[in-house]
């Protein structure tokens, strides 16, 4: 059976539907490339994927930025529960930017402000061997300047509710008759006491001036001295130490033990008790001894004058008669 020929109909039909066909991909892939230009990807640049698996994803969610040095170099592409106890939370990182990471760095979820989102700061680190596509980075959560606002709540209710009394005593000093002339008189009174500082400041301008100087040349004595001081700090604190070491409380109880005996031995001798107590007390005792050094004392003045009428001495045996009168 011989084949039809094409009519010119058939033909239009057929560019139409290649147009419409033509159109239609045109559109798919505007779409998803205008989809993906707005999610910030390029589909063009070849990307490097890895992962990260925290504890708390608080803020960290599908597009959330990845950040070096302030430039974005990725986002998380998607998060997914991978545990419930404990909860753990595994991102995947798309990188768009070829970047050898070292395998010391780590992720930091941080908020770069007040009012902006949470971020991923990539924190380069210093070794030579680096993750691979599909490697699993450290992750870690840097204080914001919010953290720990909720700790502060109470100090500044307190603070709050003071300057509140503040407001009250002002406007009820301010509603009071005279009020207003009274605070205009205290503001004159500061402006004056001001206006005599400053006089005062002005003529003693040089000696202010000397004054601060001194304290610079203290100041440059103590840095100049902290050596030495450091040392005497330390020696104290080893001074400190023994003492507390020691067993003071034995050394006090001895002291009072020794004291005792001394105030019992004060005791005998004032009571006249013994040989010391004795010479103490009794006066005819004392003058017994007081004759007894007396008549040494004479008897060592006449030896030491007349040597020869108590030691005699001869080379051949015979008495020396030089004394015979």
């Amino acid at each position: 059976m011989a084949n039809k020929e094409k009519s010119p109909q058939d033909s239009q039909n057929r560019n139409k539907r290649i147009k419409v066909a033509i159109l239609c991909i045109s559109a798919v892939l505007i779409f998803v490339i205008g989809a993906n230009f707005l999610k910030g990807i390029n589909i063009f640049n070849k990307k490097t994927y890895y992962y990260c698996v925290m504890d708390n994803a608080t803020g960290i969610q599908q597009n959330t930025a990845i950040m070096l040095a302030g430039y974005k170099i990725g986002q998380v592409q998607s998060t997914k529960l991978i545990s419930t106890c404990p909860p753990k939370v595994c991102a995947t990182l798309m990188l768009s930017e070829k970047i050898d990471i070292p395998n010391d760095s780590k992720l930091l979820s941080m908020s770069p402000g007040l009012l902006s989102s949470q971020v991923l700061s990539l924190e380069m680190g210093v070794s030579n061997t680096f993750y691979h596509n599909g490697d699993t980075l450290p992750f870690a959560v840097k204080a914001g300047m919010l953290d720990g606002i909720d700790e502060m709540k109470g100090q500044i209710s307190n603070v709050l509710a003071s300057v509140d009394t503040i407001g009250m005593e002002l406007k009820d000093v301010l509603h009071k008759e005279g009020g207003g002339e009274d605070l205009k008189g205290i503001l004159a009174n500061v402006e004056d006491a001001t206006a005599h500082l400053n006089n005062i400041l002005g003529q003693n301008e040089t000696k202010v001036s000397h004054l601060v100087t001194s304290l610079e040349r203290f100041g440059k004595t103590l840095d100049e001295a902290s050596p030495q001081l450091t040392s005497i700090l330390d020696n104290f604190d080893k001074i400190s130490d023994t003492i507390a070491k020691a067993d003071i409380a034995a050394v006090i109880t001895n002291a009072n033990k020794t004291i005792k005996e001394v105030e019992t031995l004060v005791a005998k001798v004032n009571s006249g008790e013994g040989t010391v107590g004795n010479l103490v007390s009794d006066d005819a005792i004392a003058k017994k001894v007081d004759d007894t050094v007396n008549s040494l004392n004479e008897l060592l003045k006449d030896l030491k004058a007349h040597p020869k009428r108590y030691v005699h001495f001869s080379l051949f045996g015979k008495k020396d008669k030089a004394d015979k009168k």
